[in-house]
């Protein structure tokens, strides 16, 4: 998994769009009555994001 920034532009709208859809969400999923729901959503979001690099990234 590259740490690098992304190289043209397809790469900075996947950022942008996984980023948006993360904030946009927090309002849905932060619960009081269920704690674990937002870290277990951010664990999630997070494993497509280290999935979705990986099968894009750096050969």
């Amino acid at each position: 998994m590259g740490g690098r920034r992304p190289l043209d532009w397809r790469g900075w709208v996947t950022i942008a769009v996984w980023m948006t859809v993360w904030l946009a969400s927090i309002p849905f999923v932060n619960s009081p009555d269920h704690p674990f729901l937002s870290l277990g959503f951010f664990f999630g979001w997070l494993a497509v994001w280290i999935a979705v690099s990986e099968w894009k990234g750096e050969p």
